[in-house]
């Protein structure tokens, strides 16, 4: 299934630059009432940014994660038949494709679309009919438009078909003969080559190559700056380094102390560093939290364990990542409020004001962490 669009989108984002841009801003309350005005008239631009606005609850909603499904729905002209047929219109916006493709990802199994309400249009899917539609939806997007969070879902989504035998068997032959007939992947693929990713040796048709694709395309993401594409690529970084730690712990002829392995090391943890720091210099709390972590205490955490490695420990970084956290407020954020209260508390002696006032952030951020605090 493929979704294609017209070029009326981009008449329709002149429209909201200059209805809503140049006349009242970006996030000023007269520029989202104008937004809800556009989308209501038909402007697809303006469709999803309305449903943006429902998804992070700038809008009271009963039900605010399906309402904004619905709202993706219009911007990129999509009517659902049945579970297997999307109709795709002419008129959309091809961002509201990677929204749509979020959503067919992550419900009931991620972020937090994982304990959503009902959404009765994804509800009777299995996992491969919504990663099959996913892919079309990513795959579609790219082809006009080549933003990193595209990118990245593309990515994301190549990666668990690579790593999931059903999947794999359902959509590996079908993933290979459209991503060959995708003049926007290629186009994607072109700008890692030029970067000096050698792409041109890859094994063939194999899970490890739709692997190796996912990895490309988190590389571009995240030069783009896109956080998430960063934090999958310092997770991977996690997982290597955990592993040849371990690999060293086990193996009897092992040295942990030679100039090979400590080189590998500092390659690995060099990487997983950048990857954070991209996202944490861009005010990801997660991202700071973590090197805040790494910094203060060696810890590095993977997909299923964590070591400690004290080598590069500054606590003095630590602490600048910790409130880089906080800069952006998510639920992460109350960890780094919980990190600076546990292992920076002689500022808190003399500041009881500020003790106040980060515990009642952490309350409104995050009640698991509040409760931990308050054991502290």
């Amino acid at each position: 299934m493929k979704f294609t669009c017209d070029d009326s989108y981009k008449a329709d984002m002149n429209q909201y630059m200059k209805n809503v841009i140049e006349r009242y801003g970006v996030i000023t309350q007269s520029a989202e009432r104008e937004i809800i005005c556009l989308a209501e008239a038909g402007n697809v631009v303006a469709a999803k940014l309305y449903a943006d606005m429902i998804f992070h609850k700038k809008l009271l909603k009963k039900n605010p994660y399906r309402d904004a499904f619905y709202e993706y729905l219009k911007a990129a002209g999509i009517s659902i038949i049945s579970e297997e047929k999307w109709l795709g219109g002419k008129k959309a916006y091809p961002l509201a494709y990677c929204s749509l493709g979020q959503y067919l990802v992550n419900y009931r199994r991620e972020s937090i679309l994982k304990n959503c309400e009902l959404i009765p249009e994804l509800e009777d899917m299995t996992l491969v009919e919504r990663m099959a539609l996913a892919f079309s939806m990513a795959l579609s997007g790219i082809e006009y438009i080549k933003a990193p969070e595209v990118v990245n879902l593309l990515g994301r989504i190549l990666k668990e078909i690579s790593l999931d035998e059903e999947l794999y068997n359902a959509l590996g032959a079908k993933a290979f003969l459209e991503l060959d007939l995708s003049e926007g992947f290629k186009e994607t693929i072109a700008v890692a080559s030029k970067s000096g990713m050698n792409i041109e040796d890859k094994a063939s048709d194999s899970p490890d190559k739709l692997r190796e694709y996912a990895d490309i395309l988190f590389e571009n993401a995240a030069r783009e700056g896109y956080v998430y594409a960063c934090n999958s690529l310092a997770l991977r970084e996690a997982d290597k380094i955990i592993e040849l730690s371990h690999r060293l712990d086990t193996d009897p002829d092992s040295d942990r102390d030679s100039d090979s392995a400590k080189k590998e090391m500092d390659a690995l943890i060099k990487k997983y560093v950048e990857y954070l720091g991209i996202a944490a210099d861009r005010y990801e709390p997660y991202a700071a939290n973590r090197l805040g972590l790494f910094y203060r205490t060696g810890e590095i955490l993977g997909t299923k364990d964590k070591i400690i490695n004290k080598e590069y420990m500054d606590h003095s970084l630590a602490k600048e990542y910790f409130k880089k956290a906080t800069v952006y407020h998510n639920s992460n954020s109350a960890w780094a409020y919980l990190n600076l209260i546990k292992y920076y508390y002689k500022d808190y002696e003399k500041d009881i004001d500020l003790m106040n006032e980060h515990m009642e952030y952490i309350k409104i951020l995050n009640k698991e962490v509040y409760d931990i605090a308050m054991e502290l």
